[in-house]
């Protein structure tokens, strides 16, 4: 059975900076760089879709994954997000492997807070994988944050 998850992240700068940043290309690029194999953005009336695929080596990951885990892993992650509208945004990030039962999904809702920026993020995590899937599950949960906070950190060093 999937895990949910929800937590909030904020930007110390105001949502129509950190919007424009994260439907920028040129932002996308300069951080996506030569770190993955295959990356492709599409850009659409003020709104982006990224995706991103590489391969890992398994012994890079949690034991509890390695284990399990092919020697080389697939991951792909596509980060979606729409217009400003109204003063909020919404987005998503989905997050695949190959080579292991697991998918990660999330909704992004970005809005303006009293002095920030707000990021509210819902999310389910699930691997299909008995007795060990549901351990995995709350370490995709830590992962996601961690993620999402380098995220907020680009974003915000993009901005300075």
């Amino acid at each position: 059975m999937p895990k949910s998850f929800h937590f909030d992240i904020e930007f110390k700068y105001p949502i129509d900076d950190v919007h424009r940043t994260l439907t920028d290309p040129n932002y996308w690029k300069g951080r996506l760089g030569d770190l993955y194999a295959t990356s492709d953005i599409e850009v659409r009336d003020g709104s982006i879709e990224v995706s991103v695929s590489e391969e890992i080596d398994s012994a890079s990951l949690p034991s509890l994954v390695a284990k399990v885990a092919p020697s080389r892993l697939g991951l792909k992650r596509v980060d979606r997000w729409g217009p400003l509208s109204d003063g909020r945004a919404a987005g998503s990030v989905t997050g695949i492997a190959r080579g292991l039962p697991i998918r990660i999904e999330t909704t992004l809702d970005l809005t303006a807070a009293e002095s920030c920026t707000r990021l509210v993020v819902d999310g389910t995590a699930e691997v299909k994988m008995p007795i060990i899937g549901g351990q995995i599950e709350k370490l995709l949960k830590k992962t996601v944050e961690d993620l999402l906070g380098r995220d907020r950190d680009a974003v915000e060093s993009f901005l300075a």
